[in-house]
Order: structure tokens, then sequence, then C-alpha cells
């Protein structure tokens, strides 16, 4: 096994590119921005940023602004589902309201290549799930502009 390392964005690109992790380095930003699920319907942007507490994975989601209402009632289960990942609201008054999907590795003593795998590829399912169930919940704009059949609930 090798040893703990405290990777800088040139390992960890190595590794995501080891791992066959699509992602490409952005020149706005300077972070690793994950494409598969960058190209997610729904999803605005997702990165992994080397922190100084570890790693950071995020990944943000545009919510309808009409399922806002269903999204933060349901934002307490949606976190218990996804006990990996960290859910919250950004909303800005001038922006389309996201959920934001976080997940940390607190690294500060070192990572290994393995457990940055299992750690990307964990986190990754994760939020494709996540994506995927908030796009069938109709939390999110669909690429095709049409409304999907919410699931029927009674509220008492």
């Amino acid at each position: 096994m090798s040893a703990p390392v405290t990777p800088d964005r040139a390992l960890l690109e190595r590794w995501l590119n080891a791992g066959a992790v699509q992602n490409y380095l952005c020149e706005h930003c300077d972070n690793l921005h994950i494409s598969e699920i960058r190209s997610q319907e729904g999803v605005l942007d997702s990165r992994l940023i080397p922190e100084s507490f570890g790693l950071l994975f995020t990944t943000e989601l545009e919510i309808r602004p009409m399922a806002l209402l269903a999204l933060t009632a349901d934002l307490g289960r949606l976190n218990m589902e996804y006990p990996l990942l960290k859910l919250f609201l950004d909303i800005v008054d001038d922006a389309t309201p996201q959920l934001v999907a976080a997940a940390i590795f607190p690294g500060n003593a070192g990572i290994t290549e393995t457990q940055f795998n299992h750690f990307v590829a964990m986190t990754m399912q994760a939020m494709l799930q996540l994506a995927e169930e908030c796009l069938r919940l109709d939390y999110l704009f669909s690429e095709d502009g049409a409304t999907r059949q919410r699931p029927r609930s009674v509220v008492h």
C-alpha cells in the first residue's frame, strides 16, 4: 500500500485520468471539473477542489423556482437518503435557485490513490443518483422543457 500524500491539483488530475474519470481544468477558477456529472440534465457544475483540510467535491443543480417550496420541504429526507453528501439550498435574489451537494474527504493528513478512487466513485454515484431523483421529482429544469408527472402524495 502506498503512503498517504497531500495531493496537489496536478496529482488529483493524474489520479482522475488514471481512474478514467473525465475531467478538465477550468481556466477561470483553476478547479477540476467532472465532465460526467456536469453533462447530466439539470446540473450546472461539478468540481473537485483541493483545500487545506482535504478535498471538497461539489455539484450544483439548477432548481425550478416553482419547485423551491417542495424541495425545501424534502431537503431533510434527501439529506438522510444521501448521507455521504451535505445538501443545502443556495438562493440569491438575481439568480436561479440551486441545490448544492457537497462531500469532503478530510485528508490534511494525506490520502492514498486507492482512498481517493473510492471517495470519488462513491461521491459520483451519490451525486448522479441525487440528480436523477431531483429530475424525476420535477425539481430541476429539464432539457426538453416539459414538466414531468409529479408523484401523487397526500399532505395532511
